[in-house]
């Protein structure tokens, strides 16, 4: 097989990322509906992953070691923390599907650390993902106008409507707005993915130290007040390549004029998704972005010219700060709405986590754990990614999570590593 195909498939692969393809294999109803946190999906992203990971232990002739001895060992009981949880979990078979999921992303990650040869082929998915974030600002665009789903026949688009219920909505001067989906399964996990995908894009102009800072506050926020990074197999994807990338300084550069493309559909994908947290992140980046593209005194002809040529920028960035300060001020009720909700969310986990502090409910359990005769928009996991691990890993597992962490980041920084 050429390098030039190989290359090509790379780049399909990270196309397909935010088009997700799915099936339902078993499914878990809750107060007699089905709930996509109870359902157990076989993924188009299953498939690339068990595919990547199975390649990669061809190539290494053997099976992933993080290359430090130690923290191989934390991850190894992790992992048999998460699968020794399937003897007390209500449904095990859901706990089992998201610890393969996790061994096959950690897995990766370990072959990618250890195998620098494969940073190109990363590029390469990193740039179809961000490909594929341009067409998903499309499907968004035709969604908005529509107001509706658009009917793609393969991929997962949910259906959308303006009468449904359940559907995410936004009321704007008294008018009723669909928020953008594109193909995800919520206009939040849609706006994180073309935050990242607009990181990658920055990190020419600002570098990869900056990108990995304003890459570590968007998981920080995000983690904080949602849980779709590790309840969203596309997010914790993306999440996983992205950090990848940057990690590794891996170049993921696009033509001037595609770039600039990329970064007006990009602002118009996150508008669109009508997210207040990653608006307010798209304006910190935006700050990143043209403080680093100015940074130079304008003191010659040349200079000027440079900041006349990034004028459409500005104008991008002056727009997406009026959509920040619009949809934060004018739907007040509705961020009070929010505020009730995610207070609700965490009360119920704290009960969750009183009944089960030291082991507990198992990966992927929380809404299966949550008490019966409510209103099905509660059926939800809280939003908060550390305390939704305090709930399903209960402390022994968090206590192993952190050591794991806390031992890789002494190991990077000192440079001790054992390899095998």
């Amino acid at each position: 097989m050429s390098d030039k195909i190989k290359l090509f498939i790379c780049v399909f692969i990270g196309i397909s990322i935010p088009f997700l393809i799915r099936t339902t294999v078993l499914g878990y109803p809750i107060a007699g509906v089905s709930s996509p946190y109870l359902t157990i999906y076989l993924h188009s992203l299953d498939i690339i992953l068990a595919l990547i990971f199975a390649f990669l232990a061809w190539r290494n002739k053997g099976f992933p070691l993080s290359g430090q001895e130690n923290v191989d060992k934390l991850w190894i009981t992790l992992f048999f923390w998460i699968f020794l949880q399937t003897l007390w979990a209500q449904y095990p078979l859901i706990s089992w599907v998201w610890g393969v999921r996790l061994y096959l992303l950690i897995g990766i990650l370990w072959y990618v650390i250890r195998l620098k040869n494969f940073n190109r082929q990363i590029a390469f998915i990193g740039k179809g993902l961000v490909i594929g974030m341009l067409g998903q600002a499309l499907i968004v665009i035709t969604q908005m106008i529509l107001q509706k789903n658009i009917g793609l026949p393969l991929v997962v688009e949910p259906t959308l409507s303006r009468e449904l219920a359940g559907v995410a909505k936004v009321s704007i001067l008294d008018n009723v707005w669909i928020r953008g989906y594109g193909t995800f399964s919520h206009p939040n996990i849609l706006a994180f993915a073309g935050i990242t995908a607009l990181i990658l894009v920055y990190k020419k102009v600002i570098g990869n130290k900056l990108a990995v800072i304003l890459y570590i506050l968007t998981l920080f926020v995000v983690g904080m007040f949602d849980h779709y990074i590790l309840t969203s197999i596309q997010a914790l994807v993306i999440g996983v390549l992205v950090g990848i990338i940057l990690k590794h300084s891996i170049k993921v550069d696009f033509t001037n004029i595609l770039n600039r493309i990329l970064i007006i559909l990009l602002h118009i994908l996150v508008l669109m998704s009508f997210s207040k947290l990653a608006l307010t992140l798209l304006f910190i980046a935006d700050y990143i972005y043209l403080t680093s593209l100015f940074d130079r005194k304008m003191f010659y002809v040349e200079q000027f010219k440079n900041k006349i040529k990034s004028l459409p920028r500005v104008i991008v960035n002056i727009g997406a700060g009026v959509g920040i300060i619009t949809l934060w001020a004018l739907p007040y009720q509705q961020i009070l709405d929010t505020i009730f909700k995610r207070v609700f969310y965490l009360q119920d986990a704290v009960n969750i986590i009183k009944s089960n502090l030291w082991f507990g409910v198992g990966l992927g359990q929380y809404v299966a754990n949550l008490s019966v005769n409510r209103e099905f928009w509660q059926y939800e996991p809280v939003h908060n990614v550390l305390v939704l691990l305090l709930s399903e890993l209960g402390l022994v597992g968090v206590f192993i999570l952190i050591a794991i962490i806390v031992m890789g980041c002494y190991t990077t920084q000192y440079g001790y590593k054992k390899q095998r």
